[in-house]
């Protein structure tokens, strides 16, 4: 099996290594295999932890609206958004994996369809195992990410590099776009990146600066769609509340 081989060199000789993804785009499965099953074990461990914490947060939201809520209104509000395991488990895999496996697919289509008008004429199909490939350094965020929950039994408090901007108030931090950012922003998704001009080289012929870009402005593209309803959720908040 080529597979296997082909992610071992994914770690020091990538440019071979996304050669071969070219010549067989079918090895596609391993790498989202390997994502999608270090997703389900992330969710497994840090759902006890998560569902506590929203619901600490769920209290507090309430709290705040109280003036403004009558009991009935509370009572009906903590019984529909009360978060429980299963609820979690089903929001953070369900949705998760789906997100991410249509997510594949319409970064495969963008940057197919970018490819062709820069010369570009083989199928989409290598173009799609290529952003599979590329998305691997995810396996090892999530993973590692895993065993620091069971290691210190607590979730991760701030993603990416937002702590460099947290205030230490959650909901100030939703309303926040640059904390939102820079939560996108980690050494794994550098990684990604790198990856992703590579094998996009390695796969259309085009040149690393062009295919750099490419993924540069796709992942900018992306990051700015999860932006729109942190943008949209802090208007609504800073209305409902009147800040």
């Amino acid at each position: 099996m080529k597979a296997p081989h082909i992610a071992l060199k994914m770690i020091d000789r990538p440019g071979e290594a996304f050669a071969e993804v070219a010549e067989r785009p079918r090895s596609w499965w391993l790498p989202a295999g390997l994502i999608l099953a270090s997703l389900v074990a992330l969710a497994w461990v840090a759902a006890p932890y998560q569902v506590a914490l929203a619901n600490e947060r769920l209290g507090e939201t309430l709290a705040r609206l109280s003036a403004t809520l009558s009991e009935e209104q509370m009572a009906l509000a903590r019984a529909r958004s009360t978060m429980t395991v299963p609820r979690y488990l089903l929001s953070a895999i369900g949705l998760g994996g789906g997100s991410l496996i249509i997510g594949w697919l319409l970064r495969a289509g963008i940057l197919h369809v970018s490819a062709l008008a820069l010369g570009y004429q083989g199928p989409w199909g290598k173009v799609f195992a290529t952003v599979v490939w590329s998305a691997l350094p995810f396996f090892v965020r999530n993973a590692l990410q895993a065993i620091l929950i069971l290691a210190h039994r607590q979730i991760i408090a701030h993603e990416g590099l937002s702590f460099l901007v947290a205030s230490g108030d959650w909901l100030a931090d939703s309303r926040n776009l640059g904390y939102a950012f820079l939560a996108q922003v980690d050494p794994f998704v550098l990684w990604h990146l790198v990856l992703l001009t590579v094998g996009l080289a390695a796969a259309t012929g085009l040149t690393r600066r062009k295919t750099g870009l490419m993924a540069l402005l796709v992942w900018l593209l992306f990051v700015a769609l999860k932006l729109v309803p942190v943008a949209i959720s802090a208007s609504f908040t800073r209305g409902l509340m009147g800040s």
